[in-house]
C-alpha cells in the first residue's frame, strides 16, 4: 500500500528521487521525523546507511521492540495510534478510522468525525467520502503458497479455507462452536466457575448423592448412563472466528486475516501469479523503483568480460536493481574511452594507466576506486623473480626476459621502466620507454606492444617474443592473450621463460600455495618466489611495504567528465555498483551464485581485479584523473611516454588560441 502514495508524492508532492535501489530513503529525506517501522531492517536498509529519522517516532520499548513490526504503533491499528499520539498524518486503509472508533474498545472516546481525508488535489473530505478522496486502489491481502504445489493439491487448499470461512467466518450461519477446552485455569477449572465450587474439572459435583454423570460407572450397577458434556449449554464450549483478533486474543488487530474480512475468494489458475493478481498495481510498484538514470552500459575488451558483464547484468536485474546494466565490446580499453566519451557506453574499469590517458585524452573522470588489502585504494608495485634463479636482481636486467601485465599499465610498465630509466639501469632515449626496454631486455611479454593504439612510435617485436596468444589474440592487450594481466604475467614468469615480472604486491598470493587448480599455478608455492629490491636485495613475497618499486592508485570506474559531466548519472551509477557489491560483493563462487570479484579459470582480474575486496566511493574532490593518479605517478608518466607532455600542453594552445582571436575581434569593433 506504501507504493500507491509514494507514486503520488513523486508525481505531485515534490518526493525526489535520491536512491533508485531504495525507496526508504528517499522517504527519509522527504519526510520529518515519523514512524515507519522495519525502516532499519536488512530488507530496506540492505546497504546499512538509513539514517533512524523513521524510527523517531515509534514507541517501542522491549529489546528489538522499537521500529519493528513489535512496535505498538506497527500496522494501520499503530499508525491510526501514532496520529494520535504523536504524528501528523498517518496512511491508511479507508476502513482504519471507522473500525477502530465504532467498537469503542482502544479508543472509546475518539470519533470518526475528528478526523479528515487528505485527497490528492489538495482538498479535505469527511472520512465516509474515501470513493471521492482516495489516493489508488490496491489489491487485498493474499494467501500464498510455493508455485511448486500442483494445481490439485491448490484447489484442495482453496476448498479447506473457504470451508473453514463457510463454519467459522464472522457471518457464517452454521454452529461454528469448538469442543476444546480452552478456558480454563492451571487447575482444570473453568474461569466461569465460582472459586470455591464442589465440582470437577468435568463440571461433577462429587458431593451429590446421584452418581449418574457424564464418564461416571457405577461399580454397583450394569446400568450406564452418559450424558454428554458437549452440550452447546456447556459454558466451556466455545465459539470461534475467523476474522476476529481484538480483544479475544489481545490488542493486535489483523492476527492471520484481517479482522474486517467477510470472506476469502477463490482465484483461478490464470491469476495465481504475483503479475496477473496485481494487474495494473505492478506498474505502480515498478514506478517506485523507476530511475532518472534508465541505462548504465559498461564497456569491456574481451569475450570472457563480456560473458561475465551478461552475467552480471542478470544478478543485478533478479535483485531489480537500476539503474539497468548493459553491456558493450570495444576492440581495446582505448576504443571503451571513446565509446564513453560519445556516448555509445557509460562506464569501464580502467588500471591506473589507462585512467591517465582516459582523463589526459578525453576528458573521463574516476569516479569510484577498488579496495585490495590495503586501508587506502593503492597497491605496490614489485619486481618478481623466482628463488631458484639467484642471478637476476633488479640493477642489472640487461638481456633478461621480462614479463608485463601490459603496455602503459601501472604496474606492468609506467612504474618499473620510469625507476629503471631515472636510476641509469638502462639507456633512456629520451622518453621512449618502448624502445629502451626493446635494446635492453632480450625477450618479454608486453601486450599490446604491437598495437598503433599503444606503440605510437616503431614496432619492436621482441617485446612480444615470450607472449603465448594464439592467431589475432597474440600481445593482444586484453584477456584473449593468456599472458595478459598481472596473472597473465606470473605465468609467464612461471612457464614461459620470463625471469622478472612487474606485478602488483597481491598477484602471487592470490595464485600459490593452491589458490589457483591451473597446471601452471598447482604445485607453486609462494616461497617459490622472491622479491627484488630497489637497494639490490631479496626478500620474501610478505615484505612488499619494505620491498618495492612504488606505490600507485588502484584501478578505478571511469565517465564522462568535462562538458558532458552529469551529476545525477554518476550518483546513479554509484549507487548502482554499492549496492550490487553489497549484493555480490563475495569470493566464493558457484554455478548458482554470481561474484563480482572472482574470474572463471583461467582467466583472472575479468572487468574488477580478483584481488578487490570492495568499492569506495571516489571523493568529488579527487575525480580530476591527476589529482586522483598523484604527483609521483604523473611524474613516471611524463618519464615513460614522449605524448605524455605533449597532451598536456594542447588545451593551453587552445587557450592561447582563443585570447588571440578575441583581440582580434575587439580590435576590429575598436
Amino acid at each position: 500500500i506504501v507504493f500507491i502514495y509514494f507514486l503520488q508524492l513523486i508525481k505531485k508532492g515534490g518526493l525526489e528521487i535520491i536512491d533508485c535501489n531504495n525507496h526508504v530513503k528517499n522517504a527519509i529525506n522527504y519526510f520529518g521525523p515519523s514512524c515507519a517501522v522495519n525502516s532499519l531492517h536488512d530488507k530496506y536498509n540492505p546497504i546499512g546507511d538509513n539514517s533512524d529519522k523513521l524510527c523517531k517516532l515509534c514507541v517501542g520499548k522491549v529489546p528489538g521492540g522499537k521500529c519493528t513490526n513489535a512496535d505498538p504503533f506497527a500496522g494501520f491499528t499503530g499508525a491510526f495510534r501514532c496520529l494520535l499520539e504523536a504524528g501528523e498524518v498517518a496512511f491508511l486503509k479507508h476502513t482504519t478510522v471507522t473500525e477502530l472508533t465504532s467498537r469503542r474498545i482502544e479508543f472509546p472516546t475518539i470519533s470518526k468525525d475528528d478526523f479528515e481525508l487528505l485527497c490528492t488535489d489538495g482538498s479535505k473530505r469527511s472520512v465516509e467520502q474515501y470513493e471521492e478522496c482516495n489516493w489508488g486502489l490496491v489489491p487485498s491481502a493474499a494467501v500464498v503458497t510455493t508455485s511448486a504445489k500442483t494445481m490439485k493439491v491448490r484447489r484442495i487448499y482453496q476448498r479447506f479455507l473457504q470451508r473453514a470461512v463457510e463454519v467459522y467466518g464472522g457471518n457464517s450461519t452454521l454452529k461454528n462452536q469448538t469442543y476444546f477446552v480452552r478456558n480454563r485455569d492451571p487447575y482444570g477449572r473453568d474461569y466461569t466457575q465460582a472459586p470455591f465450587t464442589n465440582r470437577d474439572i468435568y463440571n461433577r459435583d462429587d458431593y451429590t448423592n446421584s452418581k449418574v454423570n457424564n464418564n461416571y460407572r457405577n461399580t454397583f450397577s450394569n446400568n450406564i448412563s452418559f450424558t454428554s458434556s458437549l452440550s452447546p449449554d456447556n459454558v466451556y464450549n466455545q465459539t470461534f472466528n475467523l476474522f476476529e483478533s481484538v480483544p479475544r486474543y489481545g490488542r493486535v488487530h489483523n492476527l492471520l486475516f484481517e479482522d474486517n474480512a467477510e470472506h476469502l475468494m477463490a482465484l483461478d489458475e490464470s491469476r495465481q501469479t504475483y503479475a496477473s493478481y496485481l494487474g495494473d498495481r505492478l506498474d505502480i510498484i515498478l514506478a517506485i523503483r523507476d530511475c532518472p538514470v534508465r541505462i548504465m552500459s559498461l564497456c569491456v575488451t574481451s569475450e570472457p568480460e563480456l560473458e561475465k558483464c551478461l552475467k552480471m547484468k542478470s544478478a543485478l536485474r533478479a535483485q531489480l536493481l537500476k539503474p539497468e546494466l548493459t553491456c558493450y565490446k570495444g576492440h581495446s580499453h582505448i576504443h571503451c574511452m571513446q565509446a564513453i566519451r560519445k556516448g555509445d557506453s557509460d562506464v569501464a574499469v580502467l588500471d591506473a594507466g589507462d585512467v591517465y590517458t582516459a582523463g589526459l585524452r578525453f576528458n573521463l573522470i574516476p569516479f569510484i576506486s577498488e579496495i585490495y588489502n590495503l586501508p587506502t585504494p593503492e597497491y605496490y608495485v614489485v619486481a618478481v623473480a623466482k628463488e631458484e634463479d639467484p642471478s637476476t636482481e633488479i640493477h642489472y636486467l640487461r638481456g633478461k626476459n621480462t614479463c608485463h601485465g601490459g603496455i602503459n599499465t601501472a604496474a606492468g610498465w609506467v612504474i618499473p621502466m620510469a625507476y629503471l630509466l631515472t636510476n641509469g639501469w638502462m639507456r633512456s632515449y629520451g622518453c621512449d620507454s618502448m624502445r629502451a626496454a626493446a635494446e635492453y631486455f632480450s625477450k618479454s611479454c608486453v601486450p599490446g606492444a604491437l598495437s598503433t593504439e599503444y606503440n605510437t612510435g616503431p614496432p619492436y617485436d621482441n617485446m612480444c617474443h615470450l607472449c603465448r596468444g594464439r592467431s589475432y589474440r597474440y600481445c593482444r592487450r586484453d584477456a584473449s592473450e593468456d599472458y595478459y594481466g598481472y596473472t597473465g604475467a606470473l605465468q609467464c614468469l612461471v612457464e614461459g621463460g620470463g625471469n622478472v615480472a612487474f606485478v602488483k604486491h597481491t598477484t602471487v598470493h592470490e595464485s600459490t600455495d593452491g589458490k589457483r587448480r591451473e597446471w601452471w599455478a598447482r604445485n607453486a608455492l609462494i616461497q617459490d618466489f622472491q622479491l627484488l629490491c630497489s637497494d639490490g636485495t631479496r626478500t620474501s613475497m610478505d615484505k612488499y611495504m619494505d620491498c618495492n618499486l612504488g606505490k600507485v592508485k588502484s584501478n578505478a570506474i571511469v565517465t564522462r567528465g568535462g562538458e558532458a559531466y552529469n551529476l545525477t548519472e554518476i550518483n546513479a551509477y554509484i549507487n548502482l555498483f554499492i549496492y550490487a557489491q553489497q549484493f555480490y560483493g563475495r569470493k566464493d563462487q558457484d554455478d548458482f551464485n554470481f561474484a563480482m570479484f572472482y574470474s572463471k579459470p583461467p582467466y583472472a582480474d575479468l572487468i574488477f581485479q580478483d584481488a578487490a575486496t570492495q568499492l569506495a566511493i571516489i571523493p568529488p574532490s579527487q575525480r580530476w584523473y591527476s589529482t586522483y593518479l598523484g604527483k609521483d605517478f604523473m611524474r613516471a608518466k611524463r618519464i615513460v611516454d614522449c605524448y605524455a607532455s605533449a597532451w598536456q600542453q594542447k588545451p593551453s594552445k587552445i587557450l592561447v588560441s582563443f585570447f588571440i582571436l578575441l583581440a582580434l575581434i575587439l580590435s576590429t569593433k575598436g
